[in-house]
């Protein structure tokens, strides 16, 4: 997928910038900024992209990103619903590399692969993120710098892309990535061949297998059935489907191998993933 090189506009008197998106859709492309940044989903639903993680996402969404990681939501198009967010980006150097700061700092290093804060801290990190969104000045400054310290030193998070993870920003690359995810979005919910992804972007299996692999960190096959099961989620959670009607619509012919996808990337069955959801 191709991540293009967005420009936070910073001013130098405020060296936060903080905002609150809100249209029909999450229009921004997959991109990358050498500015930190941390978005709270207000509302949508969707698929949202960090590195080489995939992952589906509800209101409540709380990432924290590093510099230069590639990222995007892609919200569900439902009539009628909006896509709203609340972000803040700041550049890393406005904490010192001073000892006090060394917590922050560390935090900092770790958001280079993307972090996904737990649900338990989404109170207070929104409170936080809205005092900074409601001040201006040195004020924006401390309030800013007071989240920092509490991400960096009360907050639990799950790290999002894998431990290998760089990314090749060769314009060649980027646009095989882009047609591969286009194509996967399109088709998911069919039978996919390799030969079918490496026809479209004229490659032989084997070159797509290993161009793809080396590229994104994991086999073309794990990417997609990871996109199909974060699809498959939101429908288990959102509508009354059969289980065998939910594995269809997402490209599944074979019930057992359905269960089994969806237990090795949401780590319980389709059945008890919708009990969790109906107790809460």
């Amino acid at each position: 997928m191709k991540a293009i090189l967005e420009k936070v506009l910073l001013e130098d008197q405020d060296p936060v910038r903080s905002f609150v998106y809100h249209k029909g859709d999450f229009d921004a492309p997959y991109h990358f900024h050498p500015e930190m940044e941390l978005t709270l989903i207000i509302e949508s639903s969707g698929i949202r992209y960090v590195g080489n993680n995939i992952s589906d996402y509800l209101p409540g969404d709380l990432v924290l990103l590093g510099t230069n990681i590639p990222h995007c939501w892609k919200n569900n198009s439902v009539a009628g619903h909006s896509s709203k967010s609340l972000v803040l980006q700041w550049r890393e150097e406005i904490i010192a590399d001073q000892p006090w700061f060394k917590d922050i700092r560390q935090l900092c290093h770790q958001a280079q692969r993307g972090l996904y804060l737990l649900p338990e801290y989404r109170k207070a990190v929104t409170e936080g993120m809205f005092k900074v969104l409601n001040s201006s000045k040195t004020e924006k400054y401390l309030r800013m710098v007071e989240l920092l310290h509490y991400l960096a030193t009360e907050v639990k998070f799950e790290v999002l892309a894998g431990a290998s993870y760089s990314y090749d920003l060769s314009s060649a690359t980027t646009d095989r990535l882009q047609k591969v995810q286009n194509y996967v979005k399109n088709h998911f919910h069919e039978k996919i061949k390799l030969a079918d992804v490496a026809g479209h972007l004229h490659m032989s299996e084997q070159s797509f297998s290993r161009f793809f692999s080396k590229t994104w960190h994991k086999p073309f096959f794990v990417f997609l059935n990871e996109y199909r099961i974060n699809i498959a989620s939101r429908l288990v959670l959102e509508t009354d489907k059969q289980m065998t009607e939910i594995a269809y619509d997402c490209g599944y012919e074979s019930l057992a191998f359905f269960y089994k996808q969806f237990k090795k990337f949401k780590k319980h069955s389709p059945l008890e993933f919708r009990k969790m959801f109906q107790k809460i």
